[in-house]
């Protein structure tokens, strides 16, 4: 198929392949080119695209191996909760996120005692310090 005009529902179809995961972007540029049709761009799945086999989307590193589980851990907001593996309990982000906003106020360095290092490094990567 190739140079085709390529009809509006296929380009639809493609889109929302694209959408679901089930094709790579390069496939999905080559349907709406007409290079491929929509089950040729399917085969190879939405890891690699139709020109090089070697090629994967995504993320690269994040992707290719297992996920480590972390385990339980404590909440970051000190609260006492266990995690299942994230940093905090449903809700206790916008806990602790309040928490450091009123006291920058009266210590703009959070060298309060009652932060850990792991909660400044939050401050800083939600921009608070």
């Amino acid at each position: 198929m190739t140079d085709a005009k390529v009809h509006g529902n296929t380009k639809k179809a493609a889109d929302m392949a694209l959408a679901r995961r089930e094709i790579s972007r390069d496939s999905h540029k080559a349907v709406h080119e007409g290079r491929i049709t929509l089950a040729e761009a399917k085969e190879p799945g939405r890891d690699r695209g139709p020109d090089t086999p070697e090629y994967r989307s995504g993320l690269g590193g994040a992707t290719e191996g297992p996920r480590q589980d972390r385990g339980p851990r404590s909440c970051l907001c000190s609260c006492g909760g266990t995690t299942a593996g994230g940093r905090f309990l449903p809700g206790h982000d916008q806990r602790l996120y309040g928490e450091l906003k009123r006291n920058l106020q009266k210590d703009p360095l959070l060298r309060n005692e009652r932060f850990t290092d792991e909660q400044r490094e939050y401050a800083k990567e939600r921009g608070l310090i």
